[in-house]
């Protein structure tokens, strides 16, 4: 009588069990001690799959799950047990792809050093106080640039600043003595290029100082080198109100470019709307490339 109450005890419980394992969204519902283990092995595995890579996880929780159960368990259909894995891998996979996605590489450091850097204009002192990028002391800057596109092609003026009060006189460009003259852009391979200046060419600087009270210094210089291979070179200037020259091969010949500046207070006057400012290549070479032209003022 004792074996056959086991034997009933034993079915009974064992049925509990295969319905649990066949229906899970109503395991709150059924009846035994045995669903209520299978409902912590579930919660064990749940917490164990959001935590990809830790022992606990996939087929660990399953078989947590067979370890944990009482002597009757083994006697459950193999198909209950084979269920229970199906379900417990396809939370772990559910699991592990949303962890997957939920935490992208962190791309905020990426391109940090990739953004430009300001160069700034050849000669500039990065802690001057002067707007003059040839590092001449003063308060404004009047500067262009040559331009062109590959040796031998027609230079052309890019106008930078012009930092006078009065700029509505503001023009420059490159002449000649000779008939068909046009200016030629060269000097690439050994700098950035420039105005091919050569002798019997010039180049004109209309401005105006109107609105100028006092002038103390002007500063003129040019960023390039002397064209000849053979030997340095300089320039001269003249105005309405005078003329003059830098020191005989001031401008080396060689690369890279550099900042070349001369004194030219005395060719200059404050008030004076009519401005003409004429350049011209001098002695030893009598040749330049003219990359850029400018005139610092000390003035007020």
């Amino acid at each position: 009588m004792l074996r056959r109450l086991l034997a009933l005890g034993l079915l009974l419980l064992a049925s509990g069990l295969l319905r649990c394992g066949e229906q899970p969204a109503d395991r709150g519902h059924c009846p035994g001690s045995g669903c209520e283990d299978a409902a912590v092995v579930a919660s064990r595995s749940d917490a164990g799959a959001a935590l990809p890579g830790d022992s606990g996880t996939g087929d660990g929780g399953a078989g947590t799950a067979d370890g944990g159960a009482s002597d009757a368990a083994h006697a459950v259909d193999a198909q209950m047990v084979q269920d229970l894995d199906a379900a417990t891998s396809a939370l772990d996979v559910g699991m592990d792809g949303r962890m997957d996605g939920a935490f992208p590489p962190d791309s905020s450091a990426a391109g940090a050093d990739a953004g430009p850097v300001d160069a700034g204009s050849p000669g500039r002192d990065a802690g001057a106080s002067s707007p003059c990028t040839s590092g001449a002391p003063g308060s404004i800057a009047v500067r262009f640039a040559w331009a062109g596109s590959g040796p031998g092609s027609t230079a052309y003026v890019v106008y930078e600043a012009n930092g006078l009060p009065d700029t509505s006189r503001w023009k420059a460009g490159a002449y000649s003595s000779s008939i068909g003259y046009t200016p030629v852009f060269d000097d690439t391979y050994l700098g950035v290029g420039g105005l091919d200046l050569e002798a019997g060419e010039f180049m004109d600087v209309e401005l105006s100082t109107l609105g100028l009270t006092t002038l103390r210094k002007a500063t003129l210089a040019i960023f390039g080198r002397s064209f000849d291979t053979t030997a340095s070179g300089s320039f001269t200037w003249q105005t309405f109100h005078g003329s003059n020259a830098a020191p005989t091969d001031l401008v080396a010949n060689s690369a890279p470019y550099d900042w070349y500046a001369a004194d030219a207070t005395g060719e200059f006057d404050i008030g004076d709307n009519g401005v003409l400012l004429r350049i011209r290549p001098g002695p030893t070479s009598d040749a330049l490339i003219v990359n850029r032209v400018e005139l610092c003022f000390d003035a007020d």
